[in-house]
């Protein structure tokens, strides 16, 4: 589904595009972004040509805005568990050490080598797969 914009700055081949949180994301309250302000700022791919004050509409690849949750919850999640799981059987051989403790900070470990190592990847992943795409020009949003 796309999703209404205006264009408030060109930054090369990108579109800076202030767009009105919608009221599903005002309910949620998952996030801080949800509590504040009802505008929100994203850099979309400019394929339609857009200028400054435009209108356009934004979408995202479906099947890339699964891949991108994925890589941005999933592997912390799986390095987080892998790190708990070593850091208990590394723990448990040592009597003189706290194991929850160990594998507590195995898990904090790893899910920060983790976001290293997606960051490291970032320019692999910075394709119109996982960025918004301003796709066509419209017409002011409707309150």
């Amino acid at each position: 589904m796309a999703e209404k914009g205006v264009v408030i700055n060109i930054k090369k081949n990108l579109a800076v595009v202030k767009m009105t949180r919608q009221e599903a994301c005002a309910k949620c309250k998952a996030c801080i972004a949800g509590m504040e302000e009802k505008d929100m700022f994203i850099e979309a791919e400019n394929a339609c040509g857009a200028q400054v004050n435009d209108w356009v509409e934004v979408e995202i690849a479906p099947d890339g805005f699964i891949n991108a949750v994925l890589i941005m919850y999933g592997i912390p999640f799986v390095a987080f568990m892998i790190g708990v799981g070593l850091g208990y059987l590394i723990g448990g051989m040592q009597s003189a050490v706290n194991k929850e403790l160990v594998s507590f900070f195995g898990g904090i470990f790893c899910t920060f080598i983790a976001f290293l190592w997606i960051k490291s990847q970032e320019k692999r992943w910075e394709s119109k797969k996982y960025r918004p795409v301003a796709v066509r020009l419209t017409t002011p949003a409707t309150e």
